[in-house]
């Protein structure tokens, strides 16, 4: 959900920002790679916590971190290339 809202505020700020409609859609595509590998992230929490049931294991917390820490990766790179085609490319 907070990833659908930071698409709408950022694409809202390149149309504030005056950016063209090629830079818009670019704006939107790189804010949807957040929420694609958040979608990816809950698919497998959920295959993980049904194949494995209530059993804590170590190696299936570190795989679940892991996912985590690719979403946030991609909130970085998503968000930043964003304001970076707002801020920049459009000069």
């Amino acid at each position: 959900m907070q990833e659908t809202v930071a698409l709408v505020v950022v694409v809202i700020a390149a149309i504030c920002f005056g950016c063209d409609v090629s830079r818009i859609f670019l704006v939107f595509l790189a804010c949807l790679l957040p929420i694609t590998l958040e979608l990816v992230n809950s698919a497998m929490e959920i295959f993980i916590d049904h194949a494995m049931g209530s059993t804590y294991r170590e190696e299936i917390r570190r795989a679940k971190d892991m996912l985590s820490a690719a979403v946030c990766v991609a909130l970085i790179i998503g968000y930043s290339g964003s304001i970076w085609i707002i801020v920049f490319a459009s000069k």
